[in-house]
């Protein structure tokens, strides 16, 4: 079974769009800095969708040495009710120090640490985009993740980390694999569903599984022109249900950025 992620993108677009009628002016600003054009691109697409929705979106390019003053920029800017920045960021910045410096009242893909670890008390008002797709798409399937052995094959703070957490807020068994892991191949044998981060196109096929299970691809891969995810349907396999890439977990994200953003509004 193929889990499409556009039609509960615009489900959350359209509940976007009613929110914005019902509490006035969202204006959001991306940042990136000019070396970083997937994230650029990234920027442009969520633009587009701000836009059908009611939502002023201001995308800004800047040089990396000036991303922090941007961002403390925009904590005092009151035009601003929302922002989100690129990553990975630039050479010398790290994700401690963007956390530190952004106001979590304006962090719409939950870089802060106060939005960050509100996870770990079961806060997800503003969650991560990606790791919320991530969850949100299954739900959407009507997928129970009580007790399921769940594997995340990435531990970034960006997906891995937040994602494991949301998983067991949910009373999944979570177990989280890495570069350094070696039994990886046991680990997604032994899975109900496989979170796949790895960043490497057909990192995983679907001749390669013998029991029942659901791969979430959050890959992003460009290989011979094409957007390829870490999954690859290489044969027609019943026992594998799996969200595509492209239109799977990376529509949805951009939907949930908005829906973030609406979330800020909200709690103002």
């Amino acid at each position: 079974m193929l889990l499409d992620g556009r039609p509960l993108s615009k489900e959350i677009l359209e509940r976007v769009k009613k929110g914005v009628a019902e509490y006035g002016k969202i204006t959001m600003a991306s940042v990136a800095y000019d070396e970083d054009l997937e994230s650029i691109v990234y920027f442009n697409s969520i633009k587009k969708n701000a836009e059908k929705v009611g939502i002023d979106f201001t995308s800004l390019v800047i040089k990396g040495e000036d991303l922090l003053d941007t961002i403390r920029s925009l904590n005092e800017d009151p035009t601003y009710t929302a922002v989100i920045v690129g990553r990975p960021f630039p050479k010398g910045i790290t994700n401690e120090m963007v956390s530190a410096v952004l106001d979590p009242d304006k962090d719409a893909d939950c870089l802060t640490f106060q939005n960050m670890g509100e996870l770990f008390f079961g806060v997800e008002g503003v969650a991560p985009a990606t790791a919320k797709g991530a969850i949100d798409i299954l739900a959407y399937y009507n997928v129970d993740f009580k007790g399921k052995r769940t594997l995340v094959i990435n531990r970034s703070v960006t997906v891995g980390r937040p994602l494991s957490q949301m998983l067991l807020n949910r009373d999944a068994t979570v177990t989280v694999a890495h570069s350094k892991t070696q039994n990886v191949d046991e680990l997604i044998d032994e899975s109900d569903i496989v979170f796949l981060a790895v960043g490497r196109a057909g990192y995983l096929k679907s001749s390669s599984i013998k029991s029942k299970k659901i791969v979430v691809d959050i890959g992003i891969n460009v290989k011979d022109g094409k957007v390829k995810g870490d999954f690859e349907a290489d044969v027609k396999n019943s026992l594998v249900d799996y969200t595509p890439v492209p239109g799977g977990v990376g529509v949805v994200t951009s939907a949930e950025i908005l829906k973030n953003a609406l979330e800020l509004t909200k709690s103002r």
